[in-house]
């Protein structure tokens, strides 16, 4: 007896359990809530977002007038003059030069300008940016359930790997039982050495494969916390990650694409962006008139001769018509048309590749329950096959291979169900996916 309990611990140390006491467990739902804080992706994403929003406050500014202050200083070696000619009939001033002024100029003031047809045009500057935050918001939901399906099937696969761990605890944990009989039964001369040499052989592949378990498990944790951006290691899995409600199996046949999924609302609100690009590049055929209001504060003023500073105010209108500019409107039109029906046929072609993932994800759903319920089925018969084979053992009446065959068999079964629970879920996740679903968990 304390031969099979030192066995047992002896097992349990080389599996390398997790200890219940220290493993926190990573839900779906909490490592998809850090991807969307902390995913860099995500974070850029967002960022962009923010920048699109300030964009379109930009854009707004034309409708408000703008107000600068202007000044100006320069200084002359010569000051301004008049040479009156020889022969000028005025005495006095005939053949003299006559100065004005300092030897300087310098004004201060400021101009209140206004360009009224531009503030017109530009509602279409912003209605153009606005479109572009729309589909960039559009865009950001699109990337996030796109995240959120890889982070779903790296959490299925982690999941799946965790529960293949158990299993092989389960088996190594049977075999060093098994083990410690056969070399008690071989001690009292009841059992041979090829048996107890049998049942190591099937314990160290057991170990080994738990080994390989273990580090395929910890290389796909590290591969998710770092995806998810978290430093913690000391995380295990949901039991079950993934569960769909009967209502939602029962819909599989009658699930279709998702017409207002984010990915087909960016394309469209950028189709009507182009379409209000148009009438932007329009705009650059349109007279552009100026007003401005402005005050300046000067030395010379109005008064070319006089040496004080003079204040006055000023105002006026600037208008620039553009005429010929070398096709390059009509160009620009072209190329926005050409843009125009490059967005439609990917929209096209996104919806037919969607609708064919779906066509795909259908029926790797239903392969996938076929397979589960086999799996679970191969699973129930293999257990009743080893508790037989152990009693059968037990009994006299059956020999230790039986139960090797058995125990492994079981472990086969056990490892087929993992599998099958994994591309059930795994299907149903891109089910969703190519669905347009929100991926929610």
């Amino acid at each position: 007896m304390k031969l099979r309990h030192a066995g047992l611990l002896l097992g349990l140390f080389l599996c390398g359990f997790f200890p219940a006491a220290t493993a926190s467990e990573l839900t779906l739902k909490r490592a998809q809530e850090m991807m969307l804080f902390r995913n860099s992706d995500m974070v850029i994403a967002n960022q962009e977002y923010c920048k699109k929003a300030w964009e379109e406050t930009e854009a707004k500014a034309v409708w408000y007038p703008s107000l600068d202050i202007v000044g100006s200083y320069n200084y002359f070696s010569q000051k301004n003059s008049i040479a009156f000619p020889d022969n000028l009939p005025i005495p006095g001033f005939a053949g003299q030069t006559l100065y004005l002024g300092n030897n300087y100029r310098a004004e201060i003031g400021a101009d209140l300008s206004w360009p009224l047809t531009a503030a017109f045009v530009n509602t279409y500057n912003v209605r153009y940016n606005h479109l572009g935050l729309n589909a960039k918001y559009a865009q950001n939901q699109g990337l996030k359930n796109q995240l959120s399906f890889r982070l779903g099937a790296m959490y299925l696969q982690w999941s799946m790997c965790f529960q293949q761990v158990d299993v092989y605890n389960t088996l190594v944990a049977q075999l060093t039982e098994l083990t410690a009989q056969t070399e008690h039964l071989k001690a009292g001369g009841v059992a041979s050495l090829s048996k107890v040499l049998d049942v190591k052989a099937r314990l160290g592949s057991a170990q080994a494969d738990l080994v390989a378990a273990h580090n395929q498990c910890d290389s796909l944790k590290l591969e998710l916390l770092n995806f998810v951006q978290c430093i913690d290691s000391g995380f295990v899995p949901d039991a079950s990650p993934f569960v769909l409600d009967s209502q939602s199996i029962a819909s599989f046949d009658t699930l279709s694409l998702n017409m207002t999924r984010p990915e087909l609302i960016a394309i469209d609100e950028n189709v009507d962006r182009l379409t209000v690009l148009q009438s932007i590049i329009s705009g650059q055929k349109y007279p552009a008139l100026i007003a401005i209001l402005g005050a300046r504060y000067a030395n010379p003023g109005l008064s070319n001769g006089a040496t004080d500073f003079m204040a006055y105010g000023q105002a006026g209108l600037q208008l620039r018509w553009n005429l010929f500019d070398g096709w390059k409107v009509s160009s620009q039109h072209k190329e926005t048309d050409q843009q125009i029906e490059i967005s439609k046929t990917q929209r096209e072609q996104l919806v037919d590749s969607w609708t064919k993932a779906i066509k795909t994800a259908k029926l790797q759903v239903n392969r996938s329950l076929s397979q589960s319920e086999a799996a679970e089925a191969s699973l129930a018969a293999a257990e009743a096959l080893a508790n037989d084979a152990k009693n059968n053992l037990a009994a006299g009446v059956a020999m230790q291979s039986d139960v090797l065959n058995a125990l492994t068999a079981r472990s086969r079964a056990a490892l087929a169900v993992k599998q099958a629970a994994f591309m059930k879920n795994l299907a149903i996740l891109q089910l969703y996916y190519a669905s347009g679903r929100e991926l929610k968990f």
